[in-house]
C-alpha cells in the first residue's frame, strides 16, 4: 500500500492532467492555432500558466511532507537542490511545451522570408520583352503547317496514279524543281523571322543604336521582298497543275534585279565585327539567349540566320544546273536555264568583288603602323584582298599576312575593348616589288613566273616559301614563312602568281 504523501502527489498530478486532457481536447488544431488572434494565445498562455502552477504547488507539498516524515521511499539519497520529476510530469511538461505561439512564429517567419525573396531584383527585369508577334509566335507552327502543306518530296505532293503519267526522268526534273520551290518558301519563313523577332524588337527595346541596327541588319527588308517576289511566282506556276513545265524564264527575270544582294554581302564584313562586339553587352547577349533557347528560332543563332541569303544566293546555279542535267535536250527551257545560269554567275562575281572590296577596306582601317615608313603608298591604293591567312617566320611567330593587288602586308593582331586590330610587321612589299622563292617539296614541276620562282631543297621544314624585295634601296626585309599544310602553300603561291600575271600583262601590252 502506498504511502500517503505518494498517493497525494499521484492524485495531484492526476488532477493536472485530466484538466490538461480537457484543455487539450477542446483546444484548436494547430491550423486553427494559425488563424486565431492574439486574445486567443494569451488565454490558452494563461491556463498554461496555471497547470504549471499546479505543478508547482505539487512539488512543494511533496517536499514538506519528506522532511516530515523522512521516508527511504522518497529518495533521501538526491541532493536536497536536485528536482525529482515523476514520468507524468515529464509528460506533463512536454504536453505543456506545445506552445502555440512557436507556430505563430514559424508562420511569421515564413512570411518574412517569402517577402525576402520577391525583393531580390532579378536581371530578367532590366528590361522587358516585347510580346510575341502572332506572326513570331506562331513560326514553329507555321513552319509545321508549310512542311505539311508542302511534303518533302514532290511525289508525295501529286495523285497516286503519277508513275503511270510521268516518266522516270520527268520525276527526277520535276522533284529537283519542288526542291527549289520548297527551301524557297522556308527560306521566306526565315527572313520573316528575323524581322518579326530580331530587327524590330531589338531597335524597339533600345538594345543597340540605330547606328549599329543599320550596320547589324543592312538592307534586309529588301532581300524579303525580292525573295517573296520570286516565291510568288512559283506558287502562280504551281498552281496551275502539279506539274512545272519550265523555270529558266523565271528565274532569268528574277536575276535581273538583284543588285541589292551585292549591297548586302559587302555589308556583311562590318556587319560581323559589329555583331560580335555589340552581343558582348549583357543586356543584349540575354535577348540572344532567350531567343536561341526559343522555339521559333530552332535552336540557329541570329548571325547564322544573317548569313543565310548569302549562302542561299551562291546556291541558285548550282540548283539550275541540276535542273537542266535533268532536262531533255529538245526542251524548251534549256536555252533559258542556260541564260540564267550565267546571270548568276554573273551577279556571284560581282557579290565576290564588292565583298572583297569591303574586306579591304575594313583591313587596312584596322592597321596600327609602329614607324611612319611603314605607310606604303600602295595600302591606300588596294582594292581587294586576293589572299588572307596566318603564316609562321623563322622564330615561329604567328603572322597575320594579307596579300591585296597593290602590297603585301604582314601583321600582329591586337585586341582592344573587344575590338581586333593588326600591328604592322616590318615594312610592306608592293607586289610590283616582290619576289617569291618556293623552299619546300613541290609537285615536281619546274618552271617559274616573272623569273623569281627558285626551286630549293628541303632542309626537314615543308611548306616554306621565301618573299622579299627587289628594290635594293628600299629598306625590305626577307621573310622566310611556312604555310599550314601543302593546300595553304598552294593558295598563297597561286595567288602570288596571279597578282604578278596581273602586273606583266597589263605592262606588256603598253610595250606592244
Amino acid at each position: 500500500m502506498e504511502s500517503p504523501s505518494v498517493a497525494t502527489e499521484i492524485g495531484d498530478i492526476s488532477v493536472c492532467l485530466l484538466s490538461a486532457k480537457r484543455k487539450s481536447a477542446s483546444s484548436p488544431s494547430l491550423r486553427q492555432l494559425d488563424q486565431m488572434s492574439l486574445c486567443d494565445f494569451t488565454s490558452t498562455a494563461s491556463v498554461s500558466d496555471g497547470l504549471r502552477q499546479s505543478t508547482q504547488v505539487g512539488h512543494s507539498r511533496k517536499r514538506m511532507r519528506e522532511s516530515d516524515t523522512q521516508s527511504v521511499d522518497l529518495q533521501l539519497n538526491e541532493p536536497e537542490h536536485k528536482r525529482v520529476r515523476h514520468p507524468l510530469g515529464n509528460a506533463l511538461a512536454n504536453f505543456l511545451s506545445e506552445s502555440p505561439f512557436k507556430s505563430a512564429k514559424r508562420t511569421l517567419k515564413r512570411s518574412l522570408s517569402f517577402k525576402d525573396k520577391d525583393q531580390v531584383p532579378s536581371p530578367a527585369t532590366k528590361y522587358k520583352l516585347p510580346s510575341t508577334p502572332k506572326d513570331a509566335g506562331s513560326m514553329r507552327k507555321r513552319r509545321m503547317d508549310s512542311k505539311a502543306s508542302l511534303p518533302s518530296n514532290w511525289v508525295d505532293a501529286v495523285q497516286p496514279d503519277f508513275q503511270l503519267r510521268y516518266t522516270k526522268e520527268e520525276i527526277k526534273r520535276q522533284e529537283t524543281i519542288y526542291a527549289m520551290f520548297r527551301t524557297e518558301s522556308e527560306m521566306v519563313d526565315d527572313l520573316k523571322m528575323i524581322i518579326n523577332i530580331f530587327f524590330h524588337p531589338m531597335l524597339r527595346l533600345q538594345l543597340i543604336s540605330e547606328e549599329d541596327h543599320c550596320k547589324i541588319f543592312g538592307n534586309i527588308q529588301t532581300i524579303l521582298s525580292l525573295h517573296e517576289n520570286l516565291l510568288q511566282k512559283f506558287e502562280e506556276i504551281r498552281s496551275q497543275g502539279e506539274c512545272i513545265d519550265a523555270i529558266g524564264a523565271i528565274m532569268l527575270e528574277w536575276s535581273h534585279g538583284l543588285d541589292a544582294y551585292a549591297e548586302y554581302c559587302a555589308n556583311l564584313v562590318t556587319a560581323k565585327q559589329t555583331f560580335e562586339t555589340r552581343r558582348l553587352q549583357p543586356a543584349v547577349e540575354d535577348f540572344l539567349q532567350r531567343c536561341l533557347n526559343s522555339e521559333f528560332s530552332r535552336k540557329i543563332d541570329l548571325w547564322t540566320f544573317l548569313d543565310s541569303p548569302r549562302t542561299r544566293i551562291m546556291k541558285y546555279p548550282i540548283l539550275l544546273k541540276e535542273v537542266k542535267k535533268k532536262t531533255p535536250a529538245d526542251h524548251h527551257d534549256n536555252e533559258p536555264l542556260d541564260q540564267a545560269i550565267t546571270s548568276f554567275d554573273t551577279l556571284i562575281k560581282e557579290v565576290d568583288r564588292r565583298t572583297g572590296m569591303a574586306k579591304c577596306l575594313d583591313v587596312i582601317s584596322r592597321l596600327e603602323y609602329l614607324q611612319e615608313e611603314q605607310k606604303c603608298p600602295e595600302i591606300m591604293k588596294s582594292s581587294f584582298i586576293l589572299c588572307s591567312g596566318v603564316l609562321k617566320n623563322k622564330s615561329g611567330s604567328k603572322l597575320q599576312t594579307f596579300l591585296t593587288d597593290k602590297v603585301l602586308i604582314l601583321t600582329r593582331p591586337s585586341s582592344r575593348c573587344g575590338v581586333l586590330n593588326y600591328q604592322v610587321y616590318r615594312e610592306p612589299i608592293p607586289v610590283h616589288q616582290l619576289l617569291v622563292e618556293d623552299l619546300g617539296e613541290g609537285d615536281g614541276k619546274t618552271g617559274s613566273f616573272r623569273g623569281t620562282l627558285n626551286r630549293g631543297s628541303s632542309t626537314g621544314v615543308k611548306h616554306l616559301f621565301r618573299v622579299s624585295c627587289t628594290n635594293e634601296q628600299a629598306n625590305c626585309h626577307s621573310h622566310t614563312l611556312q604555310a599550314n599544310g601543302d593546300y595553304d602553300k598552294k593558295a598563297w603561291l597561286d595567288a602570288f602568281k596571279n597578282v604578278v600575271q596581273a602586273i606583266i600583262l597589263p605592262s606588256a601590252m603598253t610595250t606592244v
